[in-house]
């Protein structure tokens, strides 16, 4: 009987955070949407150019076009113009994933409700389970609302062969880093026990890992950052052609995927988090 009340508390838990998360859910989609209905409007005005947009293009320095990945790209066809775009998506989609990690436990001492959780009848454990499939859950609609936006708008402008299955690739890539930056938020605010310095530390790392990439770009010297930041890990043209998920890097995600996580309960079950 105890088990079943248990059961029954955490699948509440589950239905109450889907619901509060509701809110952000829908604007963070809607974001998500005119970003992407901008990016392909731009790219409609870089097909009409023809190759005076690629001309344009290669008057800029060599250290931007590398920097941004447009040095061997051509942006008035759709799989080079994606290229580009995937890493604006990767960024926006990790920062919604790293602060949510930041704040889904540690707001109920912010909020002062997390006295409310601790007297029903269901362990911590089990509390930060029902968070964190929550927090699984956001992340993938998040997911499934660019990877549906996307489709429908290459679609729309893409005027050569389907790409579709290589934007399907992709989609799993950004999954893979939504749940690194995830995790990585769930850690960092086991360490903290507070929200908001949690969140900013959160997206303070994600955006040092974000220009690390780009300063790996532009120098050699900085190779062996691509082990540290999560947005090196995959090559989106070879994603988009079917072979771009190395060993290496999947293993790599699934290690800090698991140990952020295993952190995160070991953290707050001894955390204090009333």
């Amino acid at each position: 009987m105890k088990e079943h009340w248990i059961g029954g508390n955490s699948m509440n838990i589950v239905l109450r955070e889907l619901r509060s998360y509701r809110k952000a859910l829908i604007i963070w989609s809607v974001c998500i949407i005119i970003f992407t209905a901008m990016a392909f409007a731009k790219y409609a005005g870089f097909a009409a150019m023809g190759s005076e947009a690629n001309e344009l293009l290669e008057s800029l320095p060599d250290f931007m076009k590398n920097a941004f990945g447009l040095s061997s790209l051509n942006l008035t066809e759709i799989k080079g113009y994606y290229s580009v775009l995937f890493m604006y998506y990767a960024l926006i989609t990790g920062i919604h994933a790293v602060m949510l990690g930041a704040t889904i436990i540690s707001k109920e001492a912010r909020d002062k409700t997390a006295d409310f959780l601790m007297v029903k009848p269901i362990s911590r454990s089990s509390m930060i389970t029902s968070k964190i499939i929550v927090g699984f859950i956001d992340v993938l609609i998040i997911n499934i609302v660019t990877g549906l936006t996307t489709i429908v708008f290459v679609n729309i402008n893409n005027n050569g062969e389907s790409i579709t299955g290589g934007l399907i690739n992709g989609m799993v890539v950004l999954l893979i880093i939504q749940c690194i930056f995830f995790s990585l938020g769930l850690a960092i605010s086991s360490f903290t026990g507070k929200a908001k310095k949690a969140t900013t530390i959160s997206t303070g790392i994600i955006l040092i890992m974000y220009f690390l990439d780009v300063f790996r770009n532009i120098s050699d010297k900085l190779d062996f950052v691509k082990y540290i930041t999560p947005f090196s890990y995959f090559d989106i043209i070879k994603v988009l052609n079917g072979n771009g998920f190395e060993a290496l890097y999947i293993v790599l995600s699934i290690i800090i995927i698991v140990v952020s996580i295993v952190l995160t309960y070991t953290n707050y079950q001894r955390k204090d988090i009333l």
